[in-house]
């Protein structure tokens, strides 16, 4: 099966936060990034602004330190079983979002990485 344009490509990040107005003030400062409400939870903020879509959102737990990079996937399922069956940990359970699906692992050296699957695969 031949891979779909887009897939196994960055194309997300989040930013943790615990006071979403200040880095929203703080990006729109230094980088003139702008943001807009997210459409599933009041504390997520969405932006296009770097080049690559993005957001900030409220720390999902204590181990989000850094930023989140996500990477798109043509099945989420079949990657999720590749990534686990390497040494991967879940962190963040599979959660459907208005525009698809997504799950944070831990690869084996601690580092976050989102697997996203939109709706539209």
């Amino acid at each position: 099966m031949s891979e779909k344009p887009f897939t196994n490509i960055v194309n997300y990040f989040e930013l943790p936060s615990d006071n979403n107005d200040q880095l929203k003030e703080f990006y729109n400062k230094i980088f003139k990034w702008k943001f807009e409400k997210g459409k599933d939870t009041s504390d997520y903020w969405y932006t296009d602004s770097p080049g690559i879509k993005g957001a900030l959102l409220k720390r999902r737990s204590e181990e989000q330190k850094a930023p989140t990079i996500f990477v798109q996937v043509e099945s989420l399922d079949d990657c999720i079983s590749k990534a686990t069956n390497s040494g991967a940990q879940i962190i963040v359970d599979k959660q459907d979002v208005s525009e698809g699906t997504f799950v944070i692992i831990k690869d084996p050296q601690g580092n976050s990485i989102g697997i996203w699957q939109p709706k539209s695969q």
